[in-house]
Order: structure tokens, then sequence, then C-alpha cells
């Protein structure tokens, strides 16, 4: 069955048995809308932030632990969980607020 076939049965039976259908919208399948959180985050790594002792953690997002330490092309190692944060931090300050 193809996709517009079931959209079109699944519209006919709708239409046919409105009464015992409950509403499908976006706010039902997700819940309500979360309270914003705002304030002066600190940064604990390159993908986390905490606000009022709120820990925050970027979805999508996967960077290297504050303490971490990797390699460069040229095999030399240097602090990319520090760089991370930092980045993150200044890109938080020219931000604010959060």
């Amino acid at each position: 069955m193809t996709v517009a076939a079931a959209a079109a049965l699944a519209a006919q039976a709708a239409m046919q048995h409105t009464d015992s259908l409950p509403e499908i919208n976006l706010q039902n399948l997700i819940g309500p809308k979360p309270q914003p959180i705002t304030g002066v985050a600190s940064v604990i790594d390159g993908d986390t932030i905490e606000v009022h002792g709120q820990r925050i953690r970027f979805n999508g997002v996967d960077a290297p632990e504050s303490g971490q330490y990797c390699d460069d092309a040229k095999g030399f190692e240097y602090p990319c969980g520090r760089r991370s944060a930092e980045a993150l931090d200044a890109f938080l300050a020219a931000s604010r607020p959060v």
C-alpha cells in the first residue's frame, strides 16, 4: 500500500467516525510546552551547560569532555576538551542572555 493510499484510507475512516476519534495535533503528541530556562550559563564542557543548577545537554552535539586530550593531524596532543568548552563559553558570552 502506498503512503497516499494509506492516507486516503485514514482520512476516509476519520470522516466516517469523527465522533469516536480523538483530535490529533502536535500539542497532543508532544505534551505541554516546557517553561523556558533563562539565566547565566556555566559551561560544563563543549556540549553541556548549567543554568540555575540545572544541567542542559545539547541535543545532537557531541563534544570532547573538558579534561580530554586529542591528537592533531601531526600527532601532537592538545587539550581539545578545554578548547571545546572555551569555544562554547565565547559563543555564549556573545549571545547573552541565554
